[in-house]
């Protein structure tokens, strides 16, 4: 579907993490194995989303011109291919990464019936973001798509695509219907009865808001999306060697520009619009913005430059159209800097008001408060979450290192507190090192509230009362040189990133950070406070350290899926474990699945069932290795190796865990050299667990009672005949393995040739003391004979290819009785 997915980032550390996720995501089918996946760095930091995007379209259309040998950057791919831009935005406090890796508000939840629920990796909103945007683009034309990725999008399963043919050569604006008070935030459009935009206001007066607002309370706003036509995305790529624009994209800042930030909405598609003049385009109001009232305030320093950009943007883009594309039924939502948000994104329209645990494992002993929400947490120890909580990445594994003594109680949380652990990055190359720090705040504080405010709050209640009642002066928290309107809670040097009297500056944890809210603290412990590094929680999140926290998310993720496959085989759930075999495949952990399927087996010996749970339980080790040969080769094959013979033996004596051990002994030596010895590994395995059904069909002896009875004649035939079989779909999956993971479905036909039976077996008594086997053609000449006077004969009967073969089980069975 997409040619390309680029996602802009503010920096280059991050920008490769994101990749990461992005190649892994493909990796697992979750995106086109043959789209271009890039993350490309801003020019700046909080360049504008104008500027980001300009930027990533001269990245990916070189790469792609590169991909197809030739020697300049051209415009071809713009008129032939789909592209996708990400614009992953600014920084978020609720969620290190930002908005798109959010997690979305699903999953297990405590005391939940798991019974079938599958293993699966918890979704962020980037991924449900680019489905989204997959099915737009479904039928529409080549061109460019540029998204936010900053808000939220609700979008009811009718919506399967949308018509873009109305486009033609123009720019399509995806809207929604929002109330105003949403809008304003987001940008209000007013729409011509031609579907063109007339004109688009941030932060509009009331009056304005009031004109284009329906009667139904609602009017037209900017989702975030665009669709930039071939001949549009060609002339925006052009930008690129047009100064001032060039200072947009890396192009500008390698001839020695100063980065220029423009937003792509509210400069470059602006011009667009009907009702707006050029006079008024060019010395119009520019995007910085009083942090007090909230309007745009004019940036001298940079007007000169931003009236020439604007100057040359609508010189080279007037004249083309900028139209609305209206999704009917869609939901827009953005949460503000204040966690009560979060917690009601997360509890939805939920009454009951329970706690919410998102990709987090969680002491069965610990006990969370109703209307709490906890994402990505590790918390093994047990401990006390109070109500309307939001957690965020917290470990207690620092726990396990205090003495006994000093932990007499559970730690607890207050209620209405957001505690968030988050891995931050300091210095580069050898000097490198990834540090965690702990923040806490209220879930009704506005992190971009002067502290000055009547309404501003720390920790939920007045800051005059914090200071009063730890005795900290303003002064250190925020620099002299740090403007009144700036003095925000995000910017308030409140958490402690290390201590300068530990040994290497050890950092601060959670205990240490559980006096703000409301404690009165020790003189100690406050001068400690005063005497270690601190940090803003701005400034954490300038230093988040992607990397970490992707890894953190995933290790959380892995970990619950592992201990969900483990259930599921324990308990002999109707649980497809394929896809967890398949991501662990791509994490290249499944060394660790396969140790795990070899503890289970110790686990459940002494079930009833064990015998058939084992029997998966090798099934899913043979899937597992398969998945790590990858192309190693085809999955069947013979599997009667002596160096699995050992393990094959015990098995027929019923030593089911010294079997275990055995075949993962010499499975060892096996998965380390190359993806042939891995699948070769994996068929020993299946025939491991054909044995184990063998010895479980075998069990039907049980309940077969023989009848004394005269034999036949010397000479007399007996004659079965039966239809022909014909396989219209399922053939096989009803038999292990197929049938564990995927389940049996086989429909049949049976049918005669000519009004017969066309199968016809025939057995008769003869003198001598010997098997003849002889197979007929249908007008009854002889295909082949086979004399077997002695059990040795029989004993390529497990070999497909073996003269006979299919003869060979029941005539074995004879020759052995």
């Amino acid at each position: 579907m997409w040619t390309a997915i680029v996602c802009t980032c503010q920096n280059r550390e991050s920008a490769n993490s994101f990749r990461k996720e992005l190649l892994i995501r493909q990796q697992k089918g979750l995106l086109s194995s043959d789209a271009v996946v890039l993350a490309v760095d801003d020019p700046k930091p909080n360049i504008g989303s104008g500027s980001a995007a300009l930027n990533a379209l001269i990245c990916v259309t070189e790469c792609l011109a590169a991909r197809e040998g030739q020697k300049v950057v051209t415009a071809d791919a713009l008129y032939s291919e789909r592209i996708l831009i990400l614009l992953l935005g600014s920084t978020f406090p609720f969620s290190p990464c930002g908005h798109a890796f959010m997690p979305a508000p699903k999953g297990p939840q405590p005391g939940e019936d798991r019974e079938g629920m599958e293993v699966t990796e918890v979704q962020t909103n980037i991924d449900k973001l680019i489905t989204i945007l997959t099915k737009f683009c479904r039928n529409s034309p080549p061109g460019v798509w540029v998204s936010s990725t900053d808000m939220l999008l609700e979008v009811p399963d009718s919506i399967e695509s949308l018509d873009l043919s109305h486009l033609e050569d123009a720019v399509g604006a995806l809207t929604v219907a929002a109330r105003p008070e949403h809008a304003m935030l987001h940008g209000t459009c007013k729409i011509t009865d031609t579907g063109e935009f007339a004109s688009i206001v941030h932060y509009g007066n009331e009056e304005m808001v009031k004109s284009v607002t329906r009667p139904d309370g609602t009017c037209d706003m900017l989702t975030g999306i665009a669709y930039l036509s071939p001949r549009v995305a060609e002339i925006m790529l052009g930008m690129h060697t047009m100064p001032p624009l060039d200072a947009c994209t890396y192009v500008g800042l390698d001839n020695g520009a100063q980065p220029l930030s423009l937003s792509l909405f509210f400069d470059i598609l602006l011009c667009l619009t009907t009702e707006i003049h050029e006079d008024d385009y060019v010395t119009g109001l520019f995007k910085t913005r009083d942090t007090t009232s909230g309007q745009l305030q004019p940036d001298s320093s940079q007007k000169t430059v931003l009236e020439r950009a604007r100057a040359l943007l609508w010189k080279v883009l007037k004249g083309n159209k900028l139209k609305a594309v209206h999704l009917t039924g869609v939901e827009h939502k953005y949460l503000r800097h204040i966690a009560a948000d979060v917690l009601a994104r997360y509890q939805g329209d939920s009454e009951s008001g329970e706690a919410r645990v998102i990709n987090s494992i969680v002491s069965p002993e610990t006990k969370i408060g109703k209307g709490s929400v906890l994402i990505n947490c590790n918390l093994p120890n047990p401990i006390i979450v109070g109500s309307n909580c939001f957690l965020s990445g917290l470990t207690t594994s620092f726990l396990e290192q205090q003495p006994s003594s000093f932990m007499s109680a559970p730690l607890s949380i207050p209620h209405n507190l957001t505690v968030q652990e988050i891995q931050v990055s300091i210095g580069r190359g050898v000097t490198h090192a990834s540090l965690s720090v702990v923040v806490v705040y209220g879930i009704y504080d506005n992190l971009m509230v002067p502290y000055t405010s009547d309404n501003a709050t720390f920790c939920n209640r007045p800051w005059v009362n914090f200071f009063q009642q730890t005795g900290i002066q303003p002064a250190e928290l925020w620099l002299p040189n740090t403007p009144p309107g700036s003095q925000t809670l995000l910017s308030a040097r409140l958490f402690v990133a290390s201590y300068t009297d530990r040994a290497n500056g050890e950092a601060g944890g959670l205990l240490e950070t559980l006096w703000l809210p409301g404690s009165i603290p020790k003189p100690e412990d406050l001068q400690r406070w005063r005497s270690a590094w601190r940090v803003s929680l701005a400034d954490i999140l300038r230093c988040v350290d992607c990397g970490a926290e992707f890894t953190k998310m995933r290790d959380i993720s892995f970990e619950l899926q592992r201990c969900r496959m483990m259930e599921a085989l324990r308990l002999s759930q109707p649980v497809c474990l394929l896809p967890f075999f398949h991501h662990a495949r791509v994490l290249q952990r499944g060394s660790d699945i396969l140790r795990t399927l070899d503890e289970v087996v110790s686990q459940v010996i002494d079930q009833e069932n064990s015998q058939l749970i084992i029997c998966r339980i090798y099934a899913c080790i043979a899937d597992m290795l398969a998945f790590m040969a990858d192309q190693g080769g085809i999955r069947g094959g013979p599997a009667a190796n002596v160096a699995w013979k050992t393990a094959f033996d015990l098995l027929e004596k019923d030593h089911f865990v010294a079997a275990t051990k055995a075949l993962a002994a010499e499975r060892d030596h096996w998965i380390n050299d190359g993806p042939d010895r891995i699948i070769r590994a994996s068929r020993h395995y299946e025939r491991a667990g054909q044995i184990l059904t063998r010895k479980a069909v075998a069990t039907a002896r049980q309940f077969i009672n023989g009848t004394p009875c005269t034999p036949p004649a010397i000479g007399e035939a007996i004659t079965v005949t039966a239809p022909a079989r014909v396989d219209l779909a399922g053939a096989w999956t009803d038999t292990p393995p197929q049938a564990y993971e995927w389940g049996g479905v086989v429909v049949t036909l049976a049918i005669t040739v000519n009004n017969e039976y066309p199968i016809r077996s025939s057995a008769k008594r003869i003198t001598e003391l010997k098997l003849v086997l002889v197979t007929y053609s249908r007008d009854g000449s002889v295909l082949q004979r086979l004399e077997c006077t002695k059990l040795a004969h029989l004993a390529d009967y497990s070999q497909p290819h073996a003269p006979g073969m299919t003869l060979y089980p029941s005539s074995a069975n004879s020759m052995k009785s």
